[in-house]
This record gives structure tokens, C-alpha cells and sequence, in this order.
């Protein structure tokens, strides 16, 4: 069962007290009757936290804006109706799903992203760009929630769905401040953390590289994300072995996408990063590498089989990452994992 706590943060203000010093005098002075009174402490200001630059109400039109951009897209099998409300990874997903879907009739090869918002999460920041995320209800396929990152990059621009990604199993999503009071933006060099950012993004990818080689293995729970990836690449290691063949798979930070990041209630963050990844199978000469899913097929075409099959993936991971000192390890909470290239060379 899905977990969406929500706590209200409270904000910390510091006041330091001034001591007041008295200074002595001299002579009869000490015995005068009337003395100056003390100077009376005074606390210094205090700056009020930003306030959140959405309301709830502002979010779900934000939300149902996106939702028209995607259901147009759908319906016309074109990504040029995501112009304006899709960017980043979730445009390149989006972009080749249509594709996909087209080639093989099926519209359930798209995504199921719905719109209507069980969580949000506002954002304080006063500068551009600007990240809210929200957490969907259960879709109707009756898969896990979404969770979709939308960006603002400017004054004068609408906001856009950036990523998503599906929610593990079993996850308990961190707790966040109220959306009355707004969430702060994380830097992704933050040293607040556990890690930075953009380092538990790094760490992760070598984790999903080098599995319990990794040096970092030990700071992230396990996941069902890697343990869907081993059994994949056990089941292409099998089906190659008679044709003295090899599998490959390598995740890759998305140098082009910063990672964004957002305070959570206990001092940590939420972080979602974009990697890709390239997955290859080889066997000898003479032998053929079919495509095996409904996806990498419609991307392979009329190819013809090779001894060699090469895949191209755009992947987006949400992370939970502790704050610094914490004895909690880095947990993921969501990952999309969608193929958007094939080739047989």
C-alpha cells in the first residue's frame, strides 16, 4: 500500500539575546541615588520564510493543462501537441511512446499518467526556474501512483511536466511540508545531505551498473527496479549462451538534465534525476538477435535480424536521500525505465 504522508513543517527562527554590559563608575558616582537605566536587549529581525509561489488551486490547473496537452497528443498520435506543456525527458518518453504506439495499434504501449493529484508539493522558490511535483492517484490500470515533476523555467512561461515516474511497490514516499507553507528547492550540490544531489544520482547508476561491486551498494536499500533488471539480464545471458553470446547493460547520468531536488520535512530531499541507458546483446556470426518486447519491436521496424541487438533507454530515478548524520540509507521510491532507440549493429 502506498504511503503519502503529508507533515507541516515548522520553521525555525534563531534569536540571539544581547548581554547587557553595565559599565562601573567611579568616585560618589557609585553612591548616587538615581543611576541611567539599562540599555533593554533587543532580538535581532528575523526573515520570515519565503512564502509558496502556487496555490493548491493554481497546481490543479497546472495539472489539468498538462493532462490536455497529453490526451491531444494521444488521440492525434502527435507529439506536437505537447508542445508548450511537455519538456525535458518526459517529452523524449512521450515522444517515442506515440511512435510506438502508432506501429503497433495498441495505445496501451503510452503511459497511463493520471492528472488528478492525491499529493503536491509546492515550491517557495522566488527565482525561475520553479519545481512542483505531485503524486497521482492509482490509475485506472490499477498500477502504482506517478509521480510528476513539473518546471517552470521563466516569469512569462507555463509550466511543464519535466519527468514522471511510477512509484515502486510497497514505497513510503517522505513527508513534506504543507503546500500552505511550500517546500524548499534543493540545490543539486547541496551538502545538507547524505550526499548531493547529483552525486545520489551518480551513485545509483553505479549501483545499477556494478550491482554489489559497487562501491556505494551498501548506502542504498535494495529495490525492485534492480531486481527486474538482474532477471532480464539473466534471461538474455541464458538465451545467448548456445550462440557463445554476451548482454550488456550500462546506465549513464543524463549529462543535459540537472537533477531536481526538493526539502523534505525531516531535513532530507527528494531527488529525481534523468540518466540513459544502453543495453546490447551480441552472439556469434550467423546468428540472429530478434526483438523481444512489443516496444523494442515497433522501434526495430522491417530491420533484419542480426547476430547483434542494441537498445537505447531514457530513465528517470526518484530517490530519497537522508540528511547528513543520518543512519538511514538512500532508498529509491520510483523509477521509469522506457526504450526509445534499437539498432542490429
Amino acid at each position: 500500500m502506498i504511503s503519502t504522508t503529508r507533515d507541516t513543517a515548522r520553521p525555525r527562527g534563531a534569536r540571539r539575546h544581547l548581554a547587557g554590559v553595565a559599565g562601573g563608575l567611579v568616585g560618589a558616582l557609585l553612591l548616587a541615588a538615581c543611576s541611567a537605566p539599562l540599555p533593554t536587549a533587543q532580538p535581532d529581525p528575523t526573515q520570515d520564510p519565503a512564502p509558496p509561489v502556487l496555490s493548491e488551486a493554481q497546481e490543479t490547473v497546472v495539472l489539468d493543462a498538462v493532462a490536455s496537452a497529453l490526451a491531444a497528443a494521444s488521440e492525434a498520435n502527435d507529439p506536437k501537441q505537447l508542445e508548450g506543456r511537455v519538456t525535458g525527458p518526459a517529452l523524449a518518453i512521450r515522444t517515442s511512446q506515440l511512435a510506438v504506439a502508432a506501429a503497433r495499434g495498441n495505445a496501451d504501449l503510452v503511459t497511463e499518467l493520471p492528472t488528478e493529484a492525491q499529493q503536491v508539493v509546492i515550491p517557495t522558490t522566488q527565482t525561475w526556474p520553479r519545481t512542483s511535483y505531485a503524486v497521482s492517484v492509482q490509475p485506472e490500470s490499477l498500477q502504482t501512483p506517478r509521480l510528476s515533476v513539473l518546471e517552470q523555467a521563466g516569469a512569462r512561461d507555463p509550466y511543464q511536466l519535466w519527468a514522471w515516474v511510477r512509484l515502486l511497490p510497497g514505497v513510503t514516499m517522505p513527508s513534506f511540508a504543507d503546500p500552505s507553507i511550500g517546500s524548499e528547492a534543493v540545490a543539486p550540490d547541496d551538502s545538507s545531505l547524505l550526499v548531493t544531489p547529483t552525486d545520489a544520482v551518480a551513485q545509483y547508476a553505479d549501483v545499477l551498473n556494478l550491482g554489489t561491486g559497487s562501491g556505494y551498494a551498501e548506502a542504498f536499500e535494495d529495490d525492485s527496479f534492480r531486481t527486474l533488471l538482474t532477471e532480464r539480464a539473466q534471461a538474455w545471458t541464458t538465451a545467448l549462451e548456445p550462440a557463445a553470446g554476451k548482454y550488456a547493460l550500462t546506465f549513464t547520468p543524463d549529462a543535459d538534465e540537472q537533477v531536481r531536488a526538493v526539502r523534505t520535512a525531516d531535513g532530507g530531499a527528494l531527488v529525481v534525476g534523468a540518466m540513459t541507458s544502453a543495453e546490447s546483446m551480441t552472439a556469434e556470426e550467423g546468428a540472429q538477435v530478434p526483438p523481444d518486447t512489443e516496444t523494442i519491436k515497433a522501434l526495430y521496424g522491417d530491420k533484419t535480424p542480426t547476430n547483434v541487438l542494441k537498445v537505447g533507454y531514457q530513465d528517470v530515478v526518484a530517490l530519497y536521500v537522508p540528511p547528513a548524520g543520518s543512519e538511514e540509507k538512500i532508498r529509491v521510491v520510483g523509477n521509469e525505465h522506457v526504450a526509445t532507440s534499437v539498432a542490429n549493429s
